[in-house]
């Protein structure tokens, strides 16, 4: 553990490597790394494989700080101390935010099972970065300009990845939703779009498996202007999935398709390299703009937070198509 000046009483594990839970019903004697590691076996059975394997870097870091300290023991002060230490050691913010997020449920967790009676990491400071700015980090979703949308359109290559890149401009799609498309999710006169399963990430392996909630599963309709693009797709991609590599993993990884997608921004004048998931904030940024109710948007998006207004409101198909036709509206 880093000299962060925390109490530490590692105690020795059992013979078999296996995580002992005595400790935990005397109350007071468990440390952060091995109820960290029960907390995650926990975590494991709630959530898909992508999500918890995704957890595994930022637990190691943790434990690598705080693991030998007893749980009873961490105040806010060594919350604080922790986080300076990994913003001072190079860490992104984002990885800090995602430790002190982890941390939270950790203690959460903790006091759940009467390990604690607070949790000392929603009481720890926001820190703030060499400049005095607060470091906690804002994901603020950028969209790109209607000129960005305009020349992506227009000076994007006629191929799988050019159209692909206008296909999420005009349908929302997260990108693990566009490589798992196979051809017949393509209507076939282009109209529309089917999400049905996405490409997860287990271990740095890509899989294929169901969206990332019930809402993800929906019928995206493509305006017209934009259905020679998902024709493109349905005719020039691969058989079994559009995008797909020969091999025995034959599924596209996320990174793979983001760094051909930031190349291909490089090469757009005028154009910023926004990461991909801008594109789908651009869609709905857009739709709002134009004054399409929230619940629609919500619907088309494939948002999980749309549960109450999706037992009000199921817009048809045709709705649908006439709210996304307004991307294309030629000004006045």
């Amino acid at each position: 553990m880093h000299n962060l000046s925390i109490p530490k009483n590692r105690r020795p594990g059992p013979s078999n490597g296996q995580i002992s839970t005595a400790p935990i019903l005397g109350g007071r004697a468990v440390t952060l790394g091995d109820w960290g590691d029960i907390w995650y076996a926990d975590y494991r059975s709630q959530v898909q494989p992508s999500t918890y394997y995704g957890y595994q870097f930022t637990l190691q870091i943790i434990k690598k700080w705080l693991g030998d300290a007893l749980v009873a023991d961490v105040l806010p002060i060594h919350i604080n101390l922790f986080m300076s230490e990994l913003m001072k050691s190079g860490y992104g913010m984002s990885q800090i935010h995602k430790c002190r997020t982890m941390l939270i449920q950790l203690f959460d967790a903790a006091e759940d099972n009467n390990l604690i009676s607070r949790n000392p990491a929603r009481r720890a400071k926001i820190i703030r970065d060499l400049d005095g700015s607060l470091t906690e980090p804002r994901y603020e979703k950028d969209a790109f300009t209607d000129l960005e949308v305009e020349l992506l359109r227009r000076d994007l290559p006629d191929d799988l990845l050019g159209n692909s890149i206008r296909l999420l401009l005009d349908t929302g799609l997260r990108v693990q939703e566009l490589i798992a498309l196979a051809p017949e999710d393509i209507a076939e006169d282009g109209s529309s779009v089917t999400v049905n399963k996405a490409i997860k990430m287990v271990a740095d392996i890509p899989q294929l498996g169901p969206p990332k909630s019930r809402h993800a599963y929906r019928t995206v309709p493509v305006p017209e202007e934009s259905r020679e693009c998902a024709l493109y797709l349905k005719r020039h991609g691969g058989q079994t999935l559009i995008w797909s590599l020969p091999g025995r993993n034959p599924y596209y990884s996320v990174r793979c398709f983001r760094r051909r997608y930031c190349n291909a921004l490089n090469r757009v004048e005028g154009v910023r390299c926004l990461p991909p998931h801008c594109c789908r904030h651009t869609y709905v940024t857009r739709l709002q703009a134009e004054g399409i109710p929230l619940e629609m948007i919500a619907r088309l998006a494939g948002h999980s937070n749309s549960a109450e207004t999706d037992a009000y409101a199921h817009p048809s198909m045709k709705t649908l198509a006439e709210a996304v036709s307004v991307l294309h509206k030629k000004e006045a």
